[in-house]
């Protein structure tokens, strides 16, 4: 026996393949809901002018808390919702908030087709002794070398095929996964939209809570906006400044002075 001997094989075949392939992508999308009750108080009978312009000044030279918003309104958030001012309409405006933060998954699905025309190629390669040791003579080598590169076409042209399906499904890559998004967005909107009913629900029940807070941001400031009213009748009437004497402990706020 001596070193073995090789035979190499090369075939070539032009092929017209049909491919298709089922592709499928996922989206999630996430996003808030939100349901509101609401209750306005007017306030023109309950406050003297004098009053609410201490109070619209007190805002707008900028008060802990209340921001004003585009619209010229004055915002305080509370738990559970928040308080608006409007001075045009000198109107006091009570919102309860119920929100929800929810997800959805999307899915877009689609099959794929195309053909694969042009020449594929392979080798295979086969092994023989010259004394024909253990079976393997010239002849055995080249049989087996023909059935390797036959193997290796079909493993070319599945490569092939397999490349061809890649690329188209890399170029669908976008409108496909658009296609899921849009889908996620469907049913969120769906399940915001049931949703919805429910938090305008749980809002109205909060409502009168959400009442009892705001009312008491709102009257701190009353509070203040009455105490510079009353200061300032004060001053005009010819009171000083020192004789007027003001007294707060948090919760109740008193002023002395005697109009001349």
């Amino acid at each position: 026996m001596c070193n073995p001997r090789r035979v190499e094989i090369t075939l070539t075949r032009q092929v017209r393949e049909s491919w298709d392939r089922e592709v499928e992508r996922a989206a999630e999308v996430s996003g808030s809901v939100s349901g509101e009750a609401r209750i306005r108080q007017p306030l023109d009978a309950s406050m003297g002018g004098p009053a609410l312009m201490a109070l619209q000044s007190l805002l707008t030279n900028g008060f802990e808390g209340w921001i004003e918003q585009e619209d010229g309104c004055f915002r305080h958030d509370v738990e559970g919702g928040y308080v608006l001012y409007d001075p045009d309409r000198h109107e006091l405006e009570i919102v309860a908030l119920e929100t929800a933060e929810i997800h959805e998954s999307g899915k877009a699905r689609e099959r794929i087709t195309g053909t694969y025309q042009g020449e594929i190629e392979s080798k295979g390669e086969g092994q023989y002794y010259d004394d024909g040791y253990g079976g393997l003579t010239e002849d055995a080598a080249r049989a087996e070398a023909g059935k390797n590169a036959e193997s290796g076409l079909d493993q070319a042209l599945r490569q092939r095929l397999d490349a061809e399906a890649d690329a188209e499904e890399a170029r669908r890559e976008q409108a496909l996964r658009r296609q899921a998004e849009q889908d996620a967005r469907q049913r969120l909107s769906q399940r915001a939209e049931s949703l919805e009913h429910e938090l305008r629900q749980r809002a109205r029940e909060r409502l009168q809570e959400v009442g009892i807070r705001g009312r008491q941001a709102f009257h701190q400031l009353m509070a203040l906006a009455y105490r510079d009213a009353l200061v300032g009748l004060a001053r005009r009437r010819g009171v000083a400044l020192e004789d007027i004497v003001a007294r707060e402990d948090g919760q109740y706020l008193e002023i002395d002075f005697v109009l001349p």
